[in-house]
């Protein structure tokens, strides 16, 4: 196989790493000892969204590379991983909406989706560095 096409998979899944890391040990811990409540959650609601369409596009990127270059598995992984990072994004406004109302059970819940896919996106991407290096 094409070195180049290991590397520009590595790097896709490196970058997901990267993103969910920098998210969870940087932004995520500062946020709310730098910015009172009403101003973190301005960020965290302008910053979320982007966090997951980030994450999106770069699985999209994993899974054309695995379905041109790798095996169905690594695409079926790929596709997996897009998908969380899809669902993160798309329930986004609904958990906005579930915390605006004072939904807390539904906001609970739907927040722990989103950490949920998370976790699961950082082992696809552990995994598959581990599979392809």
């Amino acid at each position: 196989m094409n070195e180049a096409v290991i590397v520009l998979l590595t790097l896709s899944y490196s970058l997901i790493l990267g993103i969910i890391v920098a998210q969870v040990v940087l932004t995520a811990p500062v946020v709310f000892k730098v910015l009172d409540n009403d101003n973190a959650s301005k960020f965290l609601r302008a910053i979320f969204p982007r966090y997951y369409l980030l994450l999106f596009l770069i699985c999209l990127v994993a899974s054309l590379i695995s379905y041109l270059w790798f095996s169905v598995l690594d695409t079926w992984i790929a596709l997996t991983a897009s998908m969380l990072a899809f669902i993160g994004f798309i329930i986004i406004p609904v958990t906005n909406s579930a915390r605006d109302r004072g939904w807390n059970k539904l906001f609970k819940i739907l927040h722990n989706i989103s950490v949920l896919n998370t976790i699961i996106l950082f082992i696809i991407a552990v995994a598959q560095l581990v599979r392809i290096s």
